[in-house]
């Protein structure tokens, strides 16, 4: 028969498991293995990046290249050395849209392009080339669509016009809109 003195070691034994178990659930633990990186710091990284996306028929819709990437965990953001995005349109040339740098949102729903913009298309049919410069372009590549607050300059010679702010949908029916401060240089046939 165990005597009291036992099971009193017994008690003090599993009093000590209990208050160990509670101590540990209770105390964070701070994970320092992540902490060796700066808190924005690229995750993953790629030279020559190449993306394809395809319409619902099929066929090619937009395609991104960039010379670099590099994509942060932290806000799961993908900034880009050198983008060009490319939209296919049937029967037509593409559009093209190129910058310094870009970025793209965690969801992937926008493309932000920093710097200097050029968006181009070749002449086709009866339509003129056309070109845009602008900067700070914000594109929308799921509904053809790029918007900027900053001034814009239309090229399709010989006619020029620029302005202040610009919204684009590259998708038919096309439609550019200058938001303010529209000033145009357009050349008459003699």
């Amino acid at each position: 028969m165990n005597t009291l003195k036992e099971q009193s070691g017994y008690f003090y034994l599993v009093f000590a498991a209990l208050a160990s178990w509670l101590l540990a659930n209770l105390i964070e633990v701070e994970d320092t293995g992540n902490r060796l990186s700066p808190p924005h710091s690229p995750n993953f990284f790629s030279s020559g990046y190449q993306k394809w996306t395809m319409s619902a028929d099929g066929n090619p819709d937009n395609h991104l290249s960039a010379a670099h990437i590099s994509h942060y965990s932290d806000d799961k953001t993908t900034h880009l050395q050198q983008p060009l995005l490319t939209f296919q349109q049937p029967d037509q040339p593409p559009w093209l849209i190129q910058a310094e740098a870009g970025l793209v949102s965690a969801d992937g729903k926008e493309v932000i392009l920093e710097g200097r913009a050029t968006i181009s298309r070749e002449a086709y049919g009866n339509n003129k080339a056309l070109k845009i410069i602008t900067s700070n372009l914000k594109v929308k590549p799921d509904i053809h669509y790029a918007e900027t607050a900053d001034h814009a300059v239309l090229q399709s010679l010989p006619h020029t016009t620029s302005g202040t702010g610009m919204k684009l949908v590259f998708k038919q029916p096309i439609h550019i809109e200058l938001l303010a401060h529209v000033q145009g240089k357009y050349e008459t046939k003699p």
